[in-house]
């Protein structure tokens, strides 16, 4: 039975996980701010610092996944989500079939960072299955990091404008390329080579079925709704949440499915703008939560376990990179100075990266944890060196509007 009194808080008071996400939300706010009028540095450097200290306080293990448990996830998938399906939706292929330089500029970048990333993990002697998911994983540019910089700085020009290019094919090839490397790792756990055959295929087609139904609501909405305000905002916005909800129903790939759905809208549509630029501020706010959930993640520990092989994944990447780009600069139509700004402004990696790892687990549960500590050592150097290195390089060409 109750008491009398039991209208007051109980004492001693134990805030919910509300309270820290609201408190965890306020001050990567203020820290961005801070770091852009104090420093001119990117906001996103201050959400980054915020998502590692919560973290390290034990937000991202305690009080708010023991409230929101799968909820977390979940808001991950919606931001990246959307980001990805706006950077689908920059991705020109007539521009790329105007100047195939780019799609060979493309493939040299994202298939000599596969490479020297392989190698050098095998020399920090890390597994062949391990080093091999790494690898894929590590062709990709973070898409949400990019998409947030451009809008946050303003960026017009070239290497802007290829910067997001790059970025959605690279992130294509680390999707495709990891499913078929998680191939290897069904052998390994299951021993059952249909399903080693089976998976990457379910995995690879179902998504891309999936980003052509969605791609086609969304064309068939623009054409006969003929609306084309916050009020066809709001609708499409469900229609993507509608197709993050069928990739979860069929264990599908969120982000194979809204990037490439992204890029069949801006391809087959005529008047392909039906998405607001940044979907306003409430994109804005799940691209913050992104960024501070994504290094939430981290432990400590994981830098005794892949701390070494991530500085290594770190040099092999910027090196790849910088090389892919500039061997064809001068072909693709840029000059030396563009193509290292490009391939500088290509080092982020953040919450697709941390998302494909998320995924590995969840299909093997019990699987080597390297892979884990490697991708988030390097995320966590990355995530906060990143948007200085595209700030900087941005600015070295003169693109940077702010």
């Amino acid at each position: 039975m109750k008491s009398a009194f039991s209208f007051l808080p109980h004492w001693p008071s134990v805030p919910d996980a509300v309270f820290w996400a609201g408190l965890v939300l306020l001050v990567a706010g203020l820290l961005g701010e801070l770091c852009y009028r104090a420093w001119r540095l990117p906001r996103i450097s201050g959400y980054a610092v915020i998502g590692l200290i919560a973290g390290t306080a034990g937000f991202g293990t305690g009080a708010i996944d023991a409230s929101f448990g799968g909820t977390l996830r979940l808001l991950l998938d919606v931001a990246l989500g959307l980001l990805l399906f706006e950077l689908g939706g920059r991705l020109d292929l007539r521009w790329i079939r105007r100047n195939p330089w780019l799609v060979a500029s493309s493939l040299a970048e994202a298939s000599l960072t596969f490479v020297l990333v392989l190698l050098a993990l095998l020399a920090a002697h890390i597994g062949g299955a391990v080093a091999t998911v790494i690898a894929a994983i590590a062709m990709s540019t973070s898409p949400a990091m990019v998409i947030q910089l451009k809008t946050e700085l303003r960026a017009e020009g070239q290497v802007t404008q290829r910067l997001l290019t790059l970025t959605a094919l690279n992130s294509m090839y680390a999707v495709v390329i990891e499913k078929i490397a998680s191939g290897w790792l069904h052998q390994e756990v299951y021993g059952n080579v249909f399903a080693t055959i089976v998976q990457p295929l379910y995995l690879l087609v179902g998504s891309l079925v999936l980003a052509y139904l969605l791609a086609k609501a969304c064309m068939f909405f623009y054409r006969f709704m003929q609306v084309q305000d916050e009020h066809s905002f709001v609708a499409l916005f469900g229609l993507v949440l509608l197709a993050i909800a069928i990739a979860h129903l069929f264990k599908l790939s969120t982000i194979l499915s809204l990037l490439a759905a992204g890029i069949i809208v801006k391809n087959l549509e005529a008047k392909p703008q039906l998405w607001p630029e940044h979907f306003g501020t409430a994109g804005w706010l799940l691209t913050v939560i992104l960024f501070v959930l994504t290094l939430t993640a981290f432990e400590w520990h994981d830098i005794a376990l892949g701390g070494l092989a991530a500085v290594l994944l770190i040099v092999a990447r910027f090196v790849a990179k910088l090389v892919g780009v500039l061997a064809f600069a001068k072909p693709s139509g840029i000059g030396y100075k563009q193509g290292v700004a490009l391939g500088l402004s290509l080092s982020p990696m953040s919450a697709l990266a941390y998302l494909l790892v998320d995924d590995t687990y969840a299909l093997y549960p019990n699987f080597d944890p390297t892979l884990r500590a490697v991708v988030m050592c390097a995320i966590v150097v990355l995530q906060l060196v990143g948007p200085w290195l595209v700030y900087r390089s941005l600015t070295l060409v003169g693109e940077r509007r702010t």
